[in-house]
């Protein structure tokens, strides 16, 4: 079966491939997310700014719960999926790992079900809280089928399937969401209910999608390599997942409920920023590893590095600047102090993005073992920086840990990589940009938070529009930017036909 590649084309038509990719699932994603956007201030306004938190307390415990179970596997298959073109042996691959992660499932469901209790006790003291743990338990099984489906739907470049099961569970989500909040005036069980029934109907349609791939494996014979290679990988992202909770739970007991509902707000803001991060990443990762044995593929990734950075930047400063009437128009006047943590969240968002870029040697070098150490700063940095600055600075204390513990990893994983996997990167204009506009960013941090919101806005969107101008002239070449110029011109010609 032959399967799209950027393998043979030129640096011009792999950077057009990517754009593609990425504006096809950014594409998704946007959609995806303006629908949460749309559900968002109904969810927001029908709930007290407690039960908000509540909600997105049991949201990334739940998050965790299904990473915890995929344990790396996605990232396994991902990485050995090309080095095989027989379609049975791929077949092979990818059905081994499905049957490890369902029998994985079973046994971590069963045992979660079984300490609800002590573990939502854990978590927060709320009466309800052990029957929201079940439920969030209850969504894992499906919630693995639909992420399986949906990575080898994007592995194997089957962008329609793909997009019909990320924006169809979108939609459909959103429909149950105003049916149950408008008719039946659901409470937050109804609201983690709503999300077993779409993870269960968009999971079983994307097995059938990728059905022609599924079969009987004769044995088990990839299994320990990729198991070699995807433990490492399930730590780091178990670390990774488990950060967000952490950071939620460390809120509650610092500082309260309350602050925990509008630091969710203030989050819920910044993903506008994880649309374009995430839909890149998403196009990223198959087009890197497919890329990665070209001789001249380091010329393609430097492309990318510094179009992102380039992009990205500007863009978590103008989400900064429209951030109070953002959360104004979207969930009320309550919610206000919520804005002042998007740009930090943000710009933790768009390092998070960075470091995917330049920690491609890792993966390369199938030395998976090497972002634990990554991760581990992490989380050590994050959770370290948010009880030391939360009590003294309250969210935007919490906001900083974030991103203090995304600039650790970020730097940690990409200097690993270089040593197992060195690569020609085009570091230095990169670092200069990004300590610039965090030394500007930081003086205006205080005057949005003490002076006056308004002067704040100014002056980030004054610091978007001067980041852009000046990483242009930083970043790239006059041949490089003729050719980037070149590209997306063309790519407007073909959008306006």
């Amino acid at each position: 079966m032959k399967i799209r590649s950027p393998r043979d084309l030129s640096h011009r038509a792999r950077l057009s491939f990517l754009l593609n990719d990425s504006l096809i699932y950014g594409g998704a994603s946007v959609l995806s997310k303006s629908f949460s956007i749309i559900t968002f201030p109904l969810i927001a306004r029908h709930f007290s700014t407690d039960d908000y938190g509540v909600i997105d307390l049991f949201g990334v415990m739940g998050t965790f719960i299904g990473v915890l179970i995929i344990f790396g596997q996605d990232s396994a298959v991902a990485r050995f999926f090309y080095e095989f073109d027989e379609k049975f042996k791929r077949s092979q691959l990818i059905s081994q790992s499905l049957i490890l992660q369902l029998a994985i499932t079973i046994v971590v469901v069963a045992v979660l079900v079984s300490w609800a209790s002590p573990v939502a006790d854990a978590l927060t003291k709320i009466p309800e809280a052990s029957v929201f743990f079940k439920l969030i338990v209850i969504q894992a099984p499906f919630l693995i089928l639909m992420n399986f489906s949906q990575n080898l739907l994007k592995w194997t470049f089957e962008r329609g399937r793909f997009l019909f099961i990320s924006l169809g569970s979108t939609l459909f989500s959103a429909a149950l969401l105003i049916s149950g909040i408008y008719l039946f005036d659901i409470g937050i069980a109804g609201i983690l209910w709503i999300g077993i029934i779409n993870y269960a109907f968009f999971g079983l349609l994307g097995i059938w999608f990728i059905r022609k791939w599924l079969i009987i494996p004769n044995s088990f014979c990839y299994l320990k390599e990729m198991l070699r290679y995807s433990f490492p990988v399930g730590i780091t992202c178990s670390l990774g997942a488990f950060a967000p909770t952490a950071e939620r739970w460390l809120t509650v007991n610092l500082l309260s409920m309350n602050d925990l509902g509008l630091f969710a707000v203030g989050a819920r803001a910044a993903m506008l920023v994880a649309i374009f991060v995430g839909a890149f990443q998403t196009a990223w990762g198959p087009f890197s590893l497919s890329l990665y044995k070209q001789e001249d593929a380091i010329e393609t990734y430097n492309l990318v590095l510094k179009g992102f950075i380039l992009v990205m930047m500007p863009l978590a400063l103008f989400l900064g600047a429209i951030s109070l009437p953002l959360i104004t128009l979207l969930a009320t006047e309550r919610y206000a102090m919520s804005a002042i943590v998007v740009f930090p969240l943000a710009l933790a968002l768009v390092i998070q993005g960075l470091g995917w870029i330049t920690e491609i040697g890792i993966g390369i070098s199938k030395r998976s073992y090497l972002s634990l150490y990554a991760y581990a700063a992490y989380l050590v940095v994050t959770l370290s920086a948010i009880y030391l600055l939360a009590p003294l600075w309250g969210l935007i204390g919490v906001a900083i840990g974030v991103l203090f513990g995304q600039l650790a990893k970020a730097t940690i994983a990409s200097w690993l990589a270089h040593r197992a996997h060195p690569l020609d990167w085009s570091f230095k204009p990169v670092l200069i940009f990004i300590v610039v506009i965090l030394a500007l960013s930081a003086c205006v941090l205080p005057i949005y938070d003490v002076y006056s919101a308004g002067i704040g806005s100014i002056l980030y969107l004054g610091l978007a529009v001067g980041s852009l101008i000046f990483g242009i002239r930083l970043l790239f070449s006059a041949a490089e930017r003729s050719q980037v110029a070149a590209l997306l011109l063309r790519k407007i010609k073909l959008i306006k036909k």
